[in-house]
């Protein structure tokens, strides 16, 4: 967060201890503290992948459609959109440690709940739970700033933050092992235990020195979006079955775009709002969560899962490859380590706000990823180079978007912007992962239930429409000089920061 002399700057800032006294009180040991925050963030991104290998396992043990078994990432996404908005806020409230615990020991519920499960709706319940696992980084990041020494805090936030990015990565391996060796059910046993362990070692992290109350937080703000994509994405869905003039389908999606103008309307009228959706006055800033929003919708949010369900999909269907969960998942993961290779290069192109040309690269790849994964379907080798390019187009857009952000945004409301960011972008993977699957479900060969090859053409059309126009918009960013003030609504600067995180 960036330190000035605004007056509400320093009054949001309150709400962090600051490095001195966090130097001058007794520690915890700091391997112990980074320890506990390094298994909590695993339990984040773990949470996040690892339905991926088991999915073609739950579609056929339910005998469902890939629409259906959708909702198992969507609940998750959009329940950890709402989480990372208002953890921060609620960690100022009543401590980081303690909301810390609470989440994880949600996360535990969550997935025992979907461990219990004899049907799909509950796994669906249970995988919702688990979703506010979303504001476990966030709270991580807190707890550091609060308990870690001046001189180690970069470090010690680069280590968590790399171990949540290798813990999503492992959640491919370690949980398409299990399916093979036990079933899905035993992969709610390995999250559930990850959880418990981390909410147990959390109640011996250093107790929060500081609670800022229960005043000001939009709690509106911070939950009503989900509920509302929620609505108009169970509309889409069911249109399949209820058709697109019945007033069922109407219905839904129309209450849910209801709720979404209800809730962007409060967020302008509210003086401290939880996201502010004010930033998209912004120009860059606006742009960049535009383009966000758009490569998260398909590149981000679609392209994961649907390789996963290729590779594992049987010969015998339309598509398939016939490989193991586990073999999948080891695949995965080595593809995604190159993804974490290139990181470095993406940030020296970023170098000197220059940040939008790394993102053009990674949309560039995005749409080559989605084109050659639609003409590579019969070969295995040419379907792994495609997922390679697109672990290359994921780690050039996430690398990059932060860094537009932090470009865009006033000096003053850098760490809300990243939370609108990071909202953004977990909110529309979870609506691309859902319309991916709808339009899998509408292309299912008879009797069976995997999609034709038309039905994956289709996703792939989406995703690179999608990322195409992402890239357009991209374009429209201006490049500034380092230094210079992108700033260009002064109703932005005013805007004291809700989650300081």
């Amino acid at each position: 967060m960036a330190q000035g002399a605004d007056p509400q700057t320093k009054a949001a800032e309150m709400s962090l201890t600051t490095p001195a006294e966090a130097d001058a009180r007794p520690l915890r040991p700091l391997p112990f503290t980074i320890g506990i925050l390094i298994l909590a963030a695993i339990v984040s991104s773990f949470e996040s992948t690892m339905m991926y290998t088991a999915l073609p396992e739950i579609i056929e043990h339910f005998d469902t459609t890939p629409g259906n078994a959708g909702w198992i990432l969507t609940s998750f996404l959009l329940v950890g959109a709402a989480s990372a908005a208002i953890s921060g806020k609620l960690g100022d409230a009543f401590g980081r440690r303690n909301l810390l615990i609470v989440v994880l020991a949600a996360s535990t519920i969550g997935s025992l709940v979907s461990l219990a499960a004899d049907s799909l709706a509950m796994i669906i319940v249970g995988r919702a739970i688990q979703g506010l696992a979303g504001g476990l980084i966030p709270l991580c990041i807190g707890v550091l700033r609060e308990t870690v020494p001046r001189k180690s805090l970069p470090v010690a936030v680069a280590v968590v933050a790399g171990a949540a990015m290798w813990g999503g990565a492992a959640g491919n391996v370690v949980s398409g092992n299990i399916v093979d060796a036990w079933g899905w059910h035993y992969t709610f046993v390995v999250a559930a235990a990850l959880a418990a362990v981390s909410a147990i070692g959390a109640c011996f992290l250093p107790r929060p020195v500081f609670k800022s109350g229960l005043e000001r937080i939009d709690w509106l703000g911070g939950v009503l979006f989900a509920p509302g994509i929620g609505l108009a994405l169970y509309g889409v869905h069911e249109s399949s079955e209820w058709g697109w003039t019945s007033g069922k389908t109407i219905g839904f999606i129309l209450g849910g775009l209801v709720i979404l103008a209800l809730w962007v309307a409060w967020e302008l009228r509210v003086d401290a709002p939880l996201i502010n959706i004010r930033f998209f006055l912004n120009r860059k800033l606006g742009l960049t969560l535009i383009a966000s929003a758009l490569v998260s919708f398909g590149t981000l949010g679609v392209s994961g899962f649907v390789g996963q369900m290729i590779m594992q999909s049987p010969e015998s269907a339309p598509v398939g490859f016939g490989l193991s969960a586990g073999t999948a998942g080891a695949l995965s993961f080595g593809i995604g380590l190159i993804g974490f290779v290139l990181s470095p290069l993406s940030g020296r192109i970023s170098r000197n706000n220059r940040s939008r040309n790394a993102f053009v690269i990674g949309a560039f790849l995005g749409i080559a990823a989605a084109a050659l994964s639609a003409l590579l379907l019969d070969s295995l080798v040419g379907f792994v180079i495609s997922q390679i390019v697109l672990t290359g187009a994921t780690s050039f857009i996430l690398s990059s978007l932060p860094n537009l952000v932090v470009e865009g945004a006033p000096d003053a409301n850098t760490s809300e912007a990243q939370g609108v960011y990071m909202v953004t972008q977990t909110a529309f993977a979870g609506v691309g992962s859902s319309i991916g699957t709808v339009l899998l479900s509408q292309f299912l060969i008879e009797g069976t239930h995997f999609s034709s090859r038309a039905g994956y053409n289709t996703v792939f059309a989406m995703v690179a429409i999608a990322t195409a126009v992402a890239l357009l918009v991209a374009l429209f960013i201006r490049v500034r000089p380092q230094g210079t003030d992108d700033v260009e609504d002064p109703r932005l600067s005013p805007v004291a920061v809700p989650d300081a995180v």
